[in-house]
Parts: C-alpha cells; sequence; structure tokens
C-alpha cells in the first residue's frame, strides 16, 4: 500500500464531503464505517476522512480506504462506486 493518494481520489473525498454524502467506506482491512462525510482533517501530517455516524465521530486515513461509495442521495448521479487497488 502507498503512503499517498492520487489527485483523482483525493477528489472524490473531497466532493463527498462538499456535498455533506451518506457514504459507506471500506478499509483495506475490510472494515466498513458508514455516516456522512463532512471533513479532511490533517492529523500528524496524514490526512483523514471524518465521518459522522450516528453515535460518534470516525477518523479515517485517506490511505487505509479501498472502497468509498456515495449512497442514498436523492440525486442519481452523485450517487457512486470508487474502489481502489492496494
Amino acid at each position: 500500500m502507498t503512503s499517498r493518494i492520487s489527485c483523482d481520489a483525493h477528489d472524490y473525498f473531497e466532493i463527498v464531503c462538499m456535498r455533506r454524502s451518506q457514504i459507506l467506506v471500506t478499509t483495506y482491512n475490510n472494515e466498513k464505517y458508514q455516516g456522512m462525510a463532512f471533513d479532511i482533517n490533517i492529523i500528524e501530517n496524514k490526512e483523514v476522512l471524518l465521518i459522522k455516524s450516528s453515535d460518534s465521530v470516525h477518523h479515517l486515513l485517506l490511505t487505509k480506504i479501498k472502497k468509498l461509495q456515495a449512497i442514498d442521495s436523492k440525486i442519481a448521479q452523485h450517487n457512486f462506486s470508487m474502489e481502489w487497488s492496494s
């Protein structure tokens, strides 16, 4: 697994945050997180996606995310699925 992500991948993360999309994320360890994407922060020099679920906020390293799905949008074109190889 690389320590950086592509600019294209980063764009998808920015889009879901900007839209406050409901997302489903799968990590390379096959852990799944679902909630609203709302920001990308830098923690200890690493980019982290913030996902707000009903009971907590998850901080996921962008480099650990294998699959990003934008789900449940009323605008069909805003729903998508992207997957990256390690």
